[in-house]
């Protein structure tokens, strides 16, 4: 007998040890003659393993397959068709046949009830899809659809389909509908969307390298439509950028007053606007879609201030009809819904107000939208003399307050008081670095180790891009954040050879690193793809490629906030968290899914952000009819 064979007969000693004190009622009695592969035995018995399948880290460490965390891919959802809500597919022009027996009316009214609802504060999604397979479904179709929604990463309900059916019911619903004309199958429509969304006949390359081809294109407009924001950070960022620091900053060259601005070009008050906006998002909260007539002349405020409000924000079915129609088909895509985002409130027949999704109304009024009302007045209102000279600086005013806004977060987070001097902004770097034509970044943080370089800029995604028609614009977009790396790089380079110009103490011993962090107050789609593109054109441009530079980060204003809070709560610094997304399984997603995701923090809102909620909210408090002071309450 070999060594082998001698090896084999002491590993079936050791099994029959252990198995054959097992009772044989147990071994004639399982349940299954095959357990189910996701709860596995140990083997030679019927005890269910604890931990049934392991994995190991490239370090050697093994560790539960239940605690590998998620890959970029985890973090979407894929809605379903109708191959499997009903088995079968439904005629390619389905939508359209069931939309022209449908009135438009009725159509919008659909819309806004499913988009209204998933907006509802601390709603669920998977309540609401569930209610709405039980309202629509019946059996054996509805109890199909709720097993498939077991699944998290599932859909059944799509807002980009949503805002599709509204947009086509514009273009072939008829107002009314005739009596004997059976009715159409406005769910079924619906479904019909999904069946075709994200089909294109040439699906580009699979392969990214230095361009986002077509599904990057696509990513690119889904990541933005389906960006999240608090709407309190909204209102809160809305307080500082639009009222607080023009007012702090008046008098200093090419700022002006935006309150003021905005009136004089639009014939409307900023301060009514956030009344009238704020007074009907409130409703929404409440469950309310439909404002009935004279709700709003509940308000304190006049008539006519109210009226020049809405002529901003609202237009009527045969209004949005034509804006509709007179889209160029060229720049039409699955993504584009101009008309709905310019009146997101819809004037209804009787004097009613209709509000077809909350987020289009919250970004219309407390966002970037109002600089467009102010380069863009309404129609029959006079241009104020110098308008264009006048709208370029409330532009210009509100990049400048965007930039400082971004300083004082990074001020807070970095807890750069007193005297510990973390944060360099650009005036400092510009009085250290004096080289001529040297080119300079807008803020460096000192850590330990590392020098964080940080370029703010309030560049924005263009139509054509956010929207994936086809063409350059998403590449030339991209190009425009890849220069304003350069300053970044330069920076870096003039750190990396005189830091003491800067901070005014030698260079602590050890080797310097430096973490280029791109900060884009209004957003962007950072993804694998986005990264991927951004970081490559960087390179083949020769910038940040030395050894000791990490890749560059992109963030927006809500990340950089939710690292506020975290800081307030002693969590980990921006620099760590950073770093652990670059060494992470969400390296080349967004930062807020590495801190969702992987940290698994929900961080809660800054505390600076209670008063400057206060701020944006006041205009809507004062014109709320305060109750009499002799009034009791039952």
């Amino acid at each position: 007998m070999d060594a082998t064979e001698r090896l084999a007969q002491k590993i079936e000693t050791l099994s029959r040890m252990f198995t054959d004190a097992e009772p044989a009622s147990l071994r004639t009695g399982y349940l299954a003659t095959n357990p189910s592969a996701g709860h596995p035995v140990l083997q030679g018995s019927t005890a269910t393993a604890l931990v049934p399948r392991w994995n190991e880290h490239p370090s050697g460490l093994l560790v539960p397959a239940t605690s590998v965390p998620p890959a970029p891919i985890d973090l979407g959802a894929a809605y379903l068709t109708p191959d499997e809500i009903f088995g079968f597919e439904l005629p390619a022009d389905y939508a359209v046949r069931q939309l022209e027996r449908l009135p438009l009316e009725g159509v919008i009214r659909f819309c806004a009830q499913v988009l209204n609802a998933l907006e509802l504060p601390g709603v669920s999604v998977q309540a609401v899809e569930t209610h709405f397979a039980g309202e629509w479904l019946d059996e054996p179709v509805r109890s199909r659809v709720r097993n498939l929604l077991r699944d998290e990463t599932r859909r059944l309900l799509v807002p980009q389909a949503l805002m599709l059916l509204a947009r086509r019911a514009m273009e072939v619903s008829p107002d009314t509908v005739p009596d004997d004309l059976p009715d159409g199958d406005i769910v079924g429509a619906l479904f019909s969307l999904t069946q075709v969304l994200g089909h294109h006949p040439d699906p580009g390359p699979s392969v990214i390298t230095d361009r986002p081809g077509t599904l990057g294109r696509e990513l690119i407009a889904n990541q933005h439509f389906h960006r999240s924001w608090s709407v309190p950070g909204v209102l809160a960022r809305y307080a500082r950028r639009w009222l607080q620091l023009p007012a702090e900053h008046h008098g200093e060259p090419g700022i002006v007053d935006l309150s003021q601005t905005y009136q004089d070009c639009t014939g409307a008050r900023l301060e009514d606007l956030a009344a009238v906006v704020g007074y009907l998002w409130l409703r929404t909260t409440m469950g309310r879609f439909v404002i009935e007539p004279g709700e709003l002349a509940g308000l304190t405020l006049p008539a006519q201030r109210v009226e020049s409000v809405l002529m901003l924000i609202t237009n009527d079915l045969p209004g949005m009809r034509e804006a509709v129609h007179g889209e160029r088909p060229e720049q039409r895509t699955e993504w584009s819904f101009d008309p709905f985002q310019q009146w997101p409130v819809i004037r209804l027949p009787e004097d009613r107000l209709l509000i077809l999704d909350p987020r289009h109304l919250i970004s219309r009024a407390f966002g970037w939208l109002p600089i467009f009302d102010i380069e863009c007045p309404p129609p029959g209102r006079t241009k104020p003399t110098g308008h264009r000279k006048m709208a370029a600086r409330a532009k210009q005013t509100l990049r400048h307050c965007s930039e400082v806004y971004v300083s004082e977060v990074l001020h807070t987070i970095t807890r750069d008081e007193g005297t510990t001097r973390r944060v360099y902004d650009d005036a400092e770097l510009k009085a250290a670095y004096t080289a001529p034509g040297q080119r300079i970044a807008d803020a460096a943080i000192d850590y330990p180790g590392t020098w964080i370089v940080i370029e703010v800029t309030t560049t924005q995604l263009r139509r054509e891009a956010r929207t994936a028609v086809p063409g350059e614009s998403q590449i030339q977009d991209i190009d425009k954040l890849v220069e304003e790396l350069e300053q970044i790089d330069a920076t870096i380079t003039a750190l990396r050879g005189d830091e003491a110009a800067l901070t005014g103490a030698p260079a602590a011993a050890g080797d310097r690193r430096f973490l280029p962090l791109l900060v884009l107050p209004e957003g962007f789609p950072v993804n694998p793809i986005t990264l991927t593109v951004i970081r490559e054109r960087a390179r083949r441009k020769g910038l940040l490629t030395r050894p000791d530079t990490d890749p560059v980060e992109i963030v927006d204003i809500e990340e950089l906030e939710m690292i506020e809070a975290l800081q307030e709560a002693s969590g980990p610094s921006l620099l760590d968290i950073l770093r652990s997304k670059q060494s992470g399984s969400l390296r080349n997603a967004a930062v807020r899914d590495h801190i969702l995701h992987v940290i698994r923090v929900q961080p809660d809102a800054p505390a600076r952000h209670a008063g400057l909620l206060d701020s944006a909210l006041r205009p809507l408090v004062d014109a709320l009819p305060q109750p009499h002071p002799n009034s009791t309450t039952s």
